[in-house]
């Protein structure tokens, strides 16, 4: 036998050698390495059961999108072009919330001070009737309280805008920037100009989302108050659409023309009458999904229904 002989049998021999020891030793065959060294959040690998969840669902369906999928307990993680801008759409008004509560803790803001406004003026701004007003005429007036509300439970256009333009005025630098910046979303921009559209990324809403589990958007109280509001929420026919009903949600959703998002926090743990708000986090997962230029609106609303869907079927049998 000659040496190239033996010397390609032992070459065999030690590749078998190494995939018999990595199946046995614990090492997981569903998880890729995948570094990512731009800003945002650390992409420290793909786990491929949520690829193959995100692909399967994604097949067929026409558009572009962005996922990120992590396990808040655990060390699953999926990002998918987190680092691509994509419209914002409404879920800048989590910046929003952020801002006018922090004006809130710090007393310059109080919950029953108003935001008012002509609808004249609100339809200019949005540039339509938002959905709700159509046939409201004359002015428009909220409390702080009332108006954070509407935007937690229907994304309301208008008592954004009004509270936007309250935040900002007399502002030296817009209060809305400057919080994002503080919460790390430096892949948001939030002063577009001309026609241009609020652009954000999955990597900065991940970010915004994985703060609020951790009572870290500007304090805990601050985060306590933004998941109240946020779990309000009556558009539901994303992220929570298939899920028991019992599951409690934390989310936000965005669209536009051609444009879908919802993204959020589902706890895993059942929720416990009377337990402390101050305890360690539930277990829970965060699932991030962008979307744009969609073909058809409805088939993204349903790939992320089903994504959702699986994504908990998966985590909830980890616990």
């Amino acid at each position: 036998m000659s040496s190239h002989t033996k010397l390609g049998i032992w070459t065999l021999i030690i590749i078998v050698s190494l995939v018999v020891l990595a199946k046995f030793s614990g090492v997981s065959a569903s998880k890729t390495y995948s570094f990512d060294f731009t800003k945002g959040i650390t992409l420290e690998y793909t786990d491929n059961v949520l690829r193959e969840i995100v692909e399967r669902n994604l097949k067929g369906v026409e558009g572009d999108f962005a996922i990120f999928i992590e396990n808040m307990s655990g060390d699953e993680r999926y990002p998918l072009a987190v680092n691509e801008q994509y419209p914002s759409a409404s879920l800048y008004k989590l910046v929003l919330m952020a801002a006018g509560l922090k004006e809130e803790e710090q007393g310059s803001l109080k919950m029953e001070d108003t935001v008012s406004a002509t609808k004249a003026h609100l339809t200019d701004v949005l540039g339509s009737v938002d959905f709700g007003y159509e046939d409201v005429s004359g002015g428009i007036e909220y409390t702080i309280e009332e108006a954070l509300t509407r935007v937690g439970r229907i994304s309301d256009n208008f008592a954004a805008i009004m509270l936007t333009e309250k935040l900002r005025r007399g502002s030296t630098f817009d209060p809305l920037a400057k919080m994002a910046l503080e919460l790390g979303m430096e892949n948001t921009n939030l002063n577009p100009k001309g026609d241009e559209l609020i652009t954000t990324t999955a990597s900065d809403i991940a970010t915004f989302f994985k703060k609020l589990y951790k009572g870290q958007v500007v304090s805990k109280t601050v985060s306590d108050k933004i998941i109240g509001f946020l779990a309000l929420s009556k558009i539901n026919d994303r992220i929570p659409a298939q899920l028991p009903k019992e599951v409690k949600i934390v989310h936000k959703t965005g669209e536009l023309s051609r444009i879908r998002h919802d993204a959020g926090i589902v706890y895993l743990d059942k929720e416990v009458e009377g337990a402390s708000e101050s305890a360690v986090p539930k277990k829970a997962y965060l699932l991030v999904m962008l979307s744009k230029n969609l073909k058809y609106e409805n088939d993204g609303v349903e790939a992320f229904a089903n994504i959702s869907k699986e994504v908990w079927e998966y985590f909830s049998k980890k616990i």
